[in-house]
């Protein structure tokens, strides 16, 4: 009995082939079912491998709203291969998860995590920031102050789509103009777009287009 945790691509026209390792697909068949957190995104993503032989097993929703495990973890002690998967990116990682891989291995399942792309770790090797210390805070938060300016490490953000204009918006105000910021864009999509550049030169530069677009921020304050 194993627990994979499988990764997902990051965007619906991303590379399989660049992402994803070869013996994912070999992996997928031979499980039982999956834990998915949208099982809508999660058949989005067998369709890139033969879905007929997919398609039948079953999904089991793992997403923030699960609270009782139990149910999910008497599966697992059946004996049979399931799968956790997210609806982009990896399993765990700023993404519901966690609290099954950690119930799986006191109950004595054997648990393999599978390599995959993350859109936290392509910003930061593309950023070009110093990032042999960083802090990745989650979700940016509501209130944007100048406290961030505190940290002095590289600080990584996410956020949801429809507000990335007004995140960079936001941080125009609340950053030094010395400060780096980095905005990853579209993230392992064609479409992929990373900007690093001082606050200043920000406000002079042109943007690109923001609305709507899945971003990482990254920032680097100037102390």
């Amino acid at each position: 009995m194993t627990l994979y945790l499988l990764p997902n691509l990051l965007s619906d026209d991303g590379n399989l082939s660049l992402s994803i390792p070869p013996g994912v697909e070999e992996i997928l068949y031979s499980l039982d079912g999956f834990f998915v957190e949208t099982p809508k995104e999660a058949r989005k993503f067998l369709k890139h491998f033969d879905f007929d032989r997919l398609r039948d097993k079953p999904m089991e929703i793992v997403d923030r709203r699960t609270d009782d495990y139990t149910h999910l973890v008497k599966l697992l002690k059946k004996g049979g291969n399931w799968g956790l998967l997210s609806d982009c990116g990896l399993a765990c990682i700023a993404d519901p998860g966690a609290r099954l891989v950690y119930m799986a291995r006191e109950a004595g399942v054997k648990v393999e995590a599978i390599a995959g792309p993350s859109s936290i770790f392509l910003a930061l090797m593309l950023s070009g920031l110093y990032s042999q210390k960083f802090t990745f805070y989650g979700y940016m938060p509501r209130r944007m102050d100048n406290q961030m300016r505190r940290d002095k490490d590289l600080q990584v953000y996410i956020q949801t789509p429809y507000k990335t204009e007004y995140t960079v918006q936001n941080l125009m105000e609340v950053l030094d103009p010395r400060d780096m910021l980095c905005v990853a864009l579209d993230i392992g999509a064609p479409s992929q777009e990373v900007i690093t550049d001082s606050v200043k030169n920000w406000k002079a530069r042109k943007w690109p287009e923001l609305r709507k677009r899945p971003a990482v921020f990254l920032i680097q304050c100037r102390q």
